[in-house]
């Protein structure tokens, strides 16, 4: 063990003023710090006519407790470097991805099935039923040719698709084979499982009165049936929550009427539809 060897004067002040510029690094404590120099180490002035010489040995610094920093450690620097450089960063594992993929896969798969399932329903959908309720003649026409209002039911069997009638729909009245008056369907949205009532109204055509019609219309005892035959080519969209197909509805009905005068009344009906 080296000599200990006070610094001549005010120790503190007079080590202060020989390094200036290099900074001790204490050990913290309540008060004070010691640094100790290993006795092979010998400071040596820069100026030898303005500084003392120490000798080798050991010497205790007191430094006042307010101007000892903290340093942090240097692992500090290596944590914060390995969380800065992107090649060091932690690759997710080939399993995490390929799960991912599935579940995309099978929301995609879920998706193209959903829509799949709605355009089937849609097809495989049923065609609206037709019937035919009553029967108003009417001879007393401005053109001199009679006119046939027909009142209709329709009813949507559908419990989920609802269907909308376009306009355009032609409609044509027949006796046996002879076309005899025209008329125009009307418009509607009907809604799944709903029934509803609508008229169309048959313009007659350019021809002679049949002979049943004309018996009809003049005989009141005894009656005279008369049996009509209806054909109607009705646009029309079925329609699913988003998805929507449209289609042509063909409907033929047959039915007859006791007799064309006052209190017309429909004994015998059927109808039949199809879509194209």
């Amino acid at each position: 063990m080296a000599e200990r060897v006070p610094p001549p004067g005010n120790g503190k002040e007079e080590y202060r003023k020989q390094q200036p510029n290099q900074m001790i690094q204490p050990v913290s404590s309540s008060t004070t710090s010691t640094t100790l120099v290993p006795s092979s180490q010998e400071l040596v002035p820069h100026n030898s006519s303005q500084y003392t010489t120490f000798r080798a040995g050991t010497y205790v610094v007191q430094v006042p407790k307010d101007q000892i920093y903290r340093i942090p450690p240097p692992e500090n620097a290596s944590i914060v470097e390995r969380h800065l450089d992107p090649s060091n960063r932690k690759k997710r594992p080939l399993c995490c991805n390929f799960i991912c993929l599935g579940i995309l896969g099978f929301i995609l798969l879920f998706i193209i099935l959903l829509v799949a399932g709605l355009y089937v329903s849609l097809i495989l959908s049923k065609d609206p039923k037709f019937s035919i309720q009553r029967l108003v003649y009417n001879n007393k026409t401005a053109s001199h040719r009679p006119d046939y209002t027909i009142t209709l039911r329709a009813k949507n069997s559908n419990s989920k698709v609802a269907i909308l009638y376009k306009k355009g729909g032609d409609a044509s009245l027949h006796l046996k084979t002879q076309e005899i008056a025209t008329g125009k369907y009307p418009s509607f949205d009907q809604d799944s499982g709903k029934s509803r009532e609508f008229a169309v109204t048959f313009h007659g055509s350019k021809i002679k009165l049949p002979k049943e019609i004309q018996k009809s219309t003049t005989s009141r005892k005894p009656k005279v049936r008369v049996k009509f035959s209806l054909a109607m080519d009705i646009p029309g969209r079925m329609k699913m929550g988003a998805m929507k197909r449209s289609m042509t509805f063909h409907v033929d009905c047959d039915f007859t009427v006791d007799t064309l005068v006052k209190g017309t009344r429909v004994l015998k009906e059927e109808c039949h539809t199809n879509r194209k």
